[in-house]
C-alpha cells in the first residue's frame, strides 16, 4: 500500500498552514491546527482499513495459444466491471523485452458486464517466455491509498520462429516458380509416378499413348504421370557461434531457421517427408522426417527454442551423425555462413553425404557485404575495406567452385531472399528428377 497524490496534498496542505500559526502565536488556532491532523489521520486510517478488506479485481488474461517472434500479438485483460474500482492501474507482469506495450495503464469500469484492455505484445527471442501474475493497484474509496492486488495468472507460452509467412502464403507451392523469373528445367524420363489414364490431349507426346487401352477403347488414351513423392529433405542447421551475429532484428541462425522451416513447409505440401538436424549447438537435436502438413507442427515444437552457442562448427562430426540417422537418399540442405577455414572440414563432410545423399549447401550472405561492393570509395580507408572484402569474397567464390566439384549443389544469398532461394532451388530438383 502506498499513499495516493490526493493524500500528499492533503499532508502538504496541513503542514502548510502551520506557517501562518508560528506568526500568529495563537493557542486556540494551534489546537485547531492539531485537530485538523487528527480528523486527516482518522479519516486516512479509515480509508486504508476499508482498502485492505477490499478483494482483488476479478480478472483474467488471455493469450494466443503459441507467439511469433518480432511480431506483435494481442493480450486481452478481462476484469468485471463491478469488481473494478475507477481509476485501477493495471502493470501486467508481462516478459520485460518489450517496451512499448503502453503499460501500465489505467483502468476505468465499463458499463457492460467486462472491462477489456487489449495491448500488443511483440517478443524478441524465440522459446519459451513466461508472464507473471496479473498487477492491479486499486485506490481506496477516498482516493488517499493505493493498494496493490495481486490476480494470480502465471502462465508459459511458446515462442516459435515467424511463421506468419506460412499461413499468409496462400498460394501453392508447386506454383511458386511461376513468379521466380527462372524456366523450369524439363523432366526426366526416369524418376516419375504413373498417376492414371486420361484421354489423349493435343501436345502429348507419343510416349505418353498407352496403346493397350487405347485399343480397348478405341480412342486415344494417354498416361499421367505426376512428381515423385514420399522423398526426403533433410535440414542441417549449424547452430555454432557463425551464425549469432545479428543481421538486422534477428541472429543469422533465426533467419537459416525460418528459411528452413519455409523449405520443410514447402516439401510437405508435396507430399515429401521433411527432418532437420542442429549441429554445433549447446543442444544437438535430431528429428526424423515427418510427412503431412500437419508434420510443420511436429518440426516447430522441435525447433523453437534452440538457439546458436559459441561453438565452432565441426561439419564432418555432424555428417557422420547425419549418416548415423539416415542413409535413405534424400535432399540434405546445409544452412551455415561459410569461412575459408571450412575447406577441409567441408570437404570431408561433402564427401560423406555424398555417397548416400544429394547435398544442398546454402552459404549465408551479410547484407552489409553486399551493400560495401556497391558503395563508393570516398578515402583510403573505404578502399581498404572494399579490398579486404573483395579479396573474401574471391576465397568463398574458391570455396564454393570446390564445392561444387565435389559433387554438391552451391547457392550464396541475403538472410531475406534464402527462403524463396532454397524453395526454388528445391522445385526446380523436384521437377528435373534429381531427388
Amino acid at each position: 500500500m502506498k499513499p495516493a497524490r490526493r493524500l500528499l496534498q492533503l499532508v502538504a496542505l496541513w503542514v502548510a498552514l502551520a506557517i501562518p500559526l508560528i506568526w500568529l502565536d495563537s493557542a486556540g488556532l494551534a489546537a485547531l491546527w492539531w485537530a485538523l491532523g487528527g480528523v486527516l489521520l482518522i479519516v486516512c486510517l479509515l480509508d486504508a482499513w476499508q482498502l485492505t478488506r477490499q478483494p482483488a479485481p476479478a480478472a483474467q488474461r488471455i493469450l494466443p495459444s503459441a507467439l511469433s517472434v518480432q511480431q506483435p500479438h494481442p493480450v486481452r485483460i478481462r476484469v468485471r466491471s463491478d469488481s473494478l474500482a475507477k481509476g485501477t492501474l493495471l502493470a501486467d507482469r508481462h516478459p520485460g523485452d518489450d517496451p512499448q506495450t503502453g503499460l501500465p495503464c489505467q483502468l476505468n469500469p465499463s458499463a457492460d458486464e467486462l472491462t477489456e484492455l487489449t495491448y500488443q505484445y511483440r517478443p524478441s527471442r524465440r522459446g519459451p517466455t513466461a508472464f507473471g501474475d496479473l498487477e492491479f493497484w486499486v485506490p481506496g474509496r477516498l482516493g488517499l491509498w493505493q493498494a496493490r492486488k495481486i490476480v494470480p495468472a502465471e502462465c508459459s507460452v511458446p515462442v516459435y520462429p515467424d511463421f506468419s509467412r506460412l499461413h499468409a502464403s496462400s498460394l501453392d507451392a508447386s506454383h511458386t516458380y511461376l513468379f521466380s523469373g527462372t524456366r523450369l528445367q524439363p523432366r526426366r524420363g526416369e524418376g516419375m509416378e504413373f498417376h492414371q489414364l486420361r484421354e489423349y490431349h493435343a501436345g502429348d507426346s507419343l510416349r505418353q499413348i498407352d496403346w493397350k487401352a487405347t485399343a480397348r477403347r478405341r480412342t486415344l488414351i494417354s498416361r499421367e504421370y505426376q512428381d515423385e513423392q514420399n522423398q526426403q529433405i533433410l535440414l542441417m542447421l549449424d547452430g555454432g557461434r557463425r551464425l549469432a551475429m545479428p543481421v538486422g532484428n534477428l541472429t543469422g541462425f533465426d533467419h537459416a531457421l525460418n528459411a528452413a522451416l519455409l523449405l520443410a513447409w514447402s516439401a510437405l505440401k508435396q507430399k515429401d517427408k521433411a527432418g532437420a538436424m542442429l549441429f554445433s549447438g549447446d543442444q544437438p537435436r535430431w528429428l526424423p522426417p515427418v510427412q503431412g502438413q500437419h508434420g510443420i507442427n511436429h518440426l516447430l515444437n522441435g525447433l523453437y527454442d534452440l538457439h546458436p552457442s559459441q561453438h565452432a562448427s565441426d561439419f564432418s562430426l555432424a555428417a557422420r551423425q547425419l549418416l548415423k540417422q539416415s542413409r535413405r537418399r534424400a535432399l540434405v540442405v546445409l544452412v551455415t555462413r561459410l569461412q575459408q577455414e571450412d575447406r577441409d572440414d567441408l570437404m570431408s563432410a561433402v564427401t560423406l553425404l555424398r555417397k548416400h545423399h544429394l547435398v544442398l549447401v546454402a552459404d549465408m550472405l551479410l547484407p552489409e557485404q553486399e551493400q560495401l561492393a556497391r558503395s563508393a570509395v570516398q578515402d583510403f580507408d573505404d578502399a581498404l575495406q572494399v579490398c579486404a572484402d573483395a579479396q573474401e569474397q574471391q576465397e568463398r567464390q574458391q570455396l564454393h567452385t570446390r564445392l561444387r566439384h565435389a559433387g554438391a549443389l552451391v547457392t550464396a544469398t541475403t538472410p531475406q531472399n534464402m527462403p524463396a532461394q532454397l524453395n526454388h532451388l528445391y522445385l526446380m530438383l523436384k521437377r528435373s528428377g534429381r531427388l
